[in-house]
């Protein structure tokens, strides 16, 4: 006959098992992850790389390893940011850019930091310390350090757009967040919607050649950038290159792109192009429309919540007489409010949209 912790352990295995069944293959597909739940007693996700995550009854310390601007966006969006539980890797926080985020959670700058640089190992011995029910990472190659310390660990990718809706999914149910993430995806569905309708018609002649990239290492994440210029109008010059991830060119290949707007993530950055005469005869330099990515959360060019500010961002500057009515603060102070909490003021909102930190 089981005692009781036997039976537990023969629900989570049968939890486990459903999970896998129902949601393995729909995880691989980017479909909503499973979540099954047995009362109090145990609870079981099936993450992004088709692992069945045993959870505790509740989540309420959640660690973020890794990309951690990114998966901490996504806590604040499902008003979850008080679980978070370290601090911000060095690379952020000598950084000014990034200063949304404290200003979103002051309490994360006290907090013990896991990472000294975003590729660095993870402290276990802190993570240990810490506590968490559960560690949140993107990084795949860091799953089997992670669970040595024997806490959950839940995998979140993003390597296209539809990711942003099984991350939610995943999270909602990990969380017991499960309406404001909801909430999120509608509003996400809106505001591409409004997008679409506002640059329907425009003749693919009438839709600038963009690149998003690193001009110090003549790199751009494909999957990412691709997805946003598109969507916002634009044909970005990198859509033809085979695979994802980050591709890297020459600058014989961005003279044949000849670009009509250069997007890159600094002011530094775009002052470096000005003035390197190896880009000087690309008309985006000769006609002065390199542009710097906003950063609130995390850089608007790379993978954040705020994607669908990216959007409405790119579609403006792509395309501003069919954009002309878009009150870009208005829609900055207004998504940070819904989704972080977070009085941003028309001072704080102008600095973001001009790359300025405050």
């Amino acid at each position: 006959m089981l005692n009781g912790r036997g039976r537990l352990r023969l629900r989570i295995a049968a939890l486990a098992l459903l999970a896998w069944s129902l949601g393995c293959g729909a995880a691989a597909a980017h479909a909503p992850s499973a979540c099954t739940t047995d009362g109090a007693h145990a609870r079981a996700v099936v993450d992004m790389a088709g692992r069945t995550v045993a959870l505790p009854p509740a989540v309420n310390r959640v660690a973020t390893v890794g990309s951690v601007p990114v998966i901490n966006g996504y806590l604040f969006a499902l008003g979850a940011g008080r679980t978070i539980v370290n601090g911000l890797p060095a690379r952020f926080t000598q950084s000014k850019r990034w200063w949304l985020q404290t200003a979103i959670a002051p309490y994360l700058a006290d907090r013990p930091v896991l990472q000294g640089q975003i590729n660095s190992e993870v402290d276990l011995e802190t993570l240990v310390r810490l506590a968490p029910d559960l560690v949140i990472t993107m990084d795949r190659t860091r799953i089997r350090a992670l669970e040595t310390a024997r806490i959950p660990v839940l995998f979140l990718e993003w390597k296209d757009a539809s990711d942003i809706r099984a991350n939610l999914h995943l999270l909602g149910c990990a969380l017991d967040r499960r309406p404001q993430g909801e909430d999120y995806l509608r509003y996400l569905d809106d505001t591409m919607r409004r997008i679409r309708q506002a640059l329907d018609g425009v003749p693919r002649a009438e839709r600038p050649k963009v690149l998003y990239f690193n001009p110090n290492t003549m790199a751009t994440p494909l999957d990412i950038a691709n997805w946003w210029i598109e969507e916002a109008g634009g044909q970005s010059v990198t859509a033809g290159l085979a695979g994802g991830g980050t591709a890297h060119y020459s600058h014989e290949q961005l003279l044949l792109w000849n670009p009509d707007i250069l997007i890159v993530n600094s002011p530094e950055q775009k002052t470096a192009i000005y003035q390197d005469e190896r880009f000087a005869r690309l008309p985006a330099v000769r006609n002065q429309r390199v542009h710097v990515t906003p950063v609130g959360a995390h850089a608007w060019g790379q993978r954040t919540i705020e994607q669908p500010l990216t959007v409405l961002w790119a579609a403006q500057l792509f395309h501003p007489a069919r954009l002309a009515d878009i009150d870009l603060v208005g829609e900055l102070r207004t998504f940070y409010r819904r989704f972080f909490d977070y009085p941003l003021t028309e001072q704080e909102a102008r600095a973001i949209l001009a790359s300025h930190p405050r």
